[in-house]
């Protein structure tokens, strides 16, 4: 019998470590100008033109810093702006990075082919994108859906961070295909599709059969459709840390205009048939909704459990809207922990065929009647400022709890920390 040799594990992960720093060490470096030259060798001072000619030249590990300035496309035979199709690896992302403080603008307003316009469409994997403002992708064809600011359609393990996403005819930000994305501190704002009367451009849309999609730190304000949209996702996505207000409007205006709902879940609604064999669990926590036309967080005949944990609906039409399709006989039960609902609107509605699980949330918690005497401030002003220096969400007063608050404490653990005996009601936890 040959003997089995065994290499000592620790030597093999010191080996590994060193090559990931060799690596590191000879990563490159491109920049991109929008004065500059795809002929240039795409150094600082001789930058390239495109963000295509900084993807052939990058390799696992590269950065491509995008410098400031307005990169703008034109054309009427072009569908995609940006198309990424060059992976990384793990460990080895491609990084397309902002400049320092410098803000890359991708104008696509002129970009007028008669298809279903994308702005970036994202096929690759172990990416990072950071720093970046999309605006303008248009819809031209008027008898089909929307067009995409950014697309991901089979990209996997990504990261989207600090992009500012707006103006667009149609969602600005998009996963079609792909799992274990983030999309970290973004901002997707301002998106109408007047020619689809605004029904179909959200903030956010989460949309793949994959597992792993999160959303974290995100604003979506101001979308002529929803702020984050889950329908028909197969695979559970999880929406943490994020805001979503005055959606459902043309926007800026009290104009109705598409669904209206801050959180968006479900799909499938008709024909039971269709549901899919595995049906997605998703998570919404940390969030908040304010202000929407209709729903702050709506399950939107999602045919199995949703879980909602600590979040705040404020002075939306309807707060938490459990409804569930017509003609689904088996019994769906969501679960609520620690939410806290304040407005003229009851805190759920849609609810009374699948009474869900709701227990310990500020409705349903003797000596617990939620007021707006309970937070430092219900007035949302700065909502939409400028975000902190590391690119989270601004440090407001508004709909966090005072310190004397009977919110505090007042919570039961599940699966998110907490500080205090016990955790807090609403979306956000008391120092």
């Amino acid at each position: 019998m040959t003997p089995r040799i065994r290499f000592p594990r620790r030597p093999i992960v010191a080996l590994a470590l060193i090559l990931a720093a060799v690596r590191a060490a000879f990563a490159a470096e491109f920049y991109v100008h929008p004065e500059g030259n795809d002929a240039h060798p795409g150094t600082l001072a001789q930058p390239f033109a495109s963000v295509t000619r900084a993807q052939e030249a990058a390799a696992p590990g590269d950065t491509v810093w995008l410098r400031g300035g307005v990169y703008a496309f034109s054309g009427t035979t072009v569908e995609i702006g940006v198309l990424l199709t060059k992976s990384g690896a793990p460990g080895q992302r491609i990084n397309y990075w902002a400049y320092r403080d410098e803000t890359p603008v991708f104008d696509f307003h002129r970009l007028a082919t008669p298809v279903r316009i994308r702005g970036f469409s994202v096929r690759a994997s172990w990416l990072h994108l950071r720093g970046l403002e999309v605006r303008g992708v248009q819809q031209i064809l008027t008898n089909t859906n929307e067009s995409w600011g950014i697309r991901v359609e089979g990209g996997s393990h990504n990261i989207f961070e600090r992009l500012d996403l707006h103006s667009n005819e149609g969602p600005g930000f998009f996963i079609a295909d792909g799992g274990d994305n983030l999309v970290l501190n973004c901002d997707s704002h301002h998106n109408y599709d007047p020619d689809r009367r605004g029904e179909n451009a959200d903030g956010f849309g989460g949309h793949a059969r994959q597992e792993g999609n999160v959303f974290r730190g995100c604003r979506a304000w101001a979308n002529s459709d929803d702020g984050y949209d889950l329908i028909h996702a197969r695979g559970a996505h999880r929406i943490e840390h994020c805001w979503a207000w005055s959606n459902g409007y043309v926007p800026d205006t009290d104009q109705r205009a598409g669904n209206g709902g801050g959180f968006k879940m479900g799909g499938w609604l008709l024909n039971p048939a269709r549901f899919p064999g595995h049906i997605a669990v998703h998570v919404v926590a940390h969030s908040l909704a304010f202000n929407n036309r209709a729903e702050g967080f709506n399950a939107n005949y999602h045919p199995g459990m949703l879980r909602f944990y600590n979040n705040t609906a404020y002075n939306n039409a309807r707060q938490f809207d459990l409804k569930v399709a017509p003609r689904h006989t088996k019994p769906v039960t969501h679960v609520l922990r620690n939410n806290v609902a304040l407005g003229s609107a009851p805190p759920l509605s849609g609810h009374e065929r699948n009474p869900p699980d709701d227990q310990f949330n500020a409705w349903n918690l003797e000596n617990v009647t939620v007021s707006a005497d309970d937070f430092m401030s219900t007035d949302p002003k700065g909502t939409d400022g400028p975000r902190r220096p590391d690119g989270s969400l601004p440090e407001l007063d508004f709909m966090r709890p005072k310190p004397a608050s009977r919110l505090i404490d007042a919570g039961v653990s599940v699966e998110l920390p907490f500080q205090g005996r016990a955790p807090d009601l609403g979306a956000f936890e008391v120092k």
